[in-house]
């Protein structure tokens, strides 16, 4: 991609964050828009977020359901990075938001660093503690309608998440479970299973990839593994509880 065109694309995407302001889709302007370039764009964000003093605490994923990927013809999910200044206390601030979604998610902390393009799951299970989580997504779109691409160049939409106390596990991941209550009414369940069929499977994907720029996923990092159910849309005054019979729970409270 062009540098004066790739800064021009990140001075768009910083604005529409900031300003909470959607812009139109990548894909919608550039005839041609690779994924090599969307991962130009998604590194660029990276690098001013770092020069801006934010520290990264790790990544999530997205694209992990198999019949989302079947439906929009994608090969594979994608990830993005997580930064300090998006951890919640366990309320949400409405008035930065475009249109912010949220999805109930299993969420991974290695022991140890992680490394390799042949690490396994079975290898991701034993080096590591889990967490229930509620990962916030908020395209910096103007609209739902975006590409793998344009999600991709957006950092997969990582916007804020809350997150329960990570645990030691005595069940294979894949068995692990919860419940999303929203407004202590309507549930939705899922277990691990549901993830990529098992969240151990996304974070070996993660580490893959990472691979290939010789990165590690470093120990301590948070993993948010990907959507355990259709993500909610979220408005003020919301209260988002998820509970796990293995990990506990955690709670997100969508304040003015």
């Amino acid at each position: 991609m062009d540098p004066i065109e790739l800064t021009r694309i990140l001075d768009a995407l910083d604005r529409a964050e900031s300003s909470a302001i959607g812009i139109p889709t990548l894909s919608s302007r550039h005839c041609g828009l690779s994924v090599d370039d969307a991962w130009a764009v998604a590194r660029g964000r990276d690098q001013r977020r770092a020069a801006r003093g934010e520290v990264r605490v790790g990544y999530k994923l997205g694209w992990t359901s198999a019949a989302m990927r079947q439906a929009l013809g994608i090969d594979q999910p994608n990830y993005g990075s997580l930064w300090s200044q998006m951890a919640t206390d366990g309320t949400l601030s409405m008035a930065t938001r475009i249109h912010p979604k949220a999805e109930p998610e299993f969420a991974y902390r290695p022991l140890r660093d992680l490394a390799g393009d042949d690490i396994t799951a079975e290898e991701v299970a034993e080096a590591g503690e889990w967490a229930v989580s509620l990962e916030v997504v908020d395209p910096r779109w103007n609209s739902y309608g975006f590409t793998f691409a344009d999600n991709t160049a957006d950092g997969s939409s990582a916007a804020a998440y809350a997150i329960g106390e990570f645990r030691s596990i005595d069940v294979a991941p894949e068995e692990l479970r919860l419940t999303m209550r929203i407004d202590g009414d309507e549930e939705r369940s899922a277990t691990g299973a549901d993830v990529f069929d098992s969240p151990a499977e996304s974070v070996a994907f993660l580490v893959q990839s990472l691979a290939a720029e010789n990165t590690p996923l470093r120990a301590g990092m948070i993993v948010l593994t990907g959507g355990a159910t259709a993500p909610v849309d979220l408005k003020v005054g919301m209260v988002l509880e998820v509970e796990s019979p293995e990990l506990g729970a955690c709670r997100l409270e969508m304040v003015p």
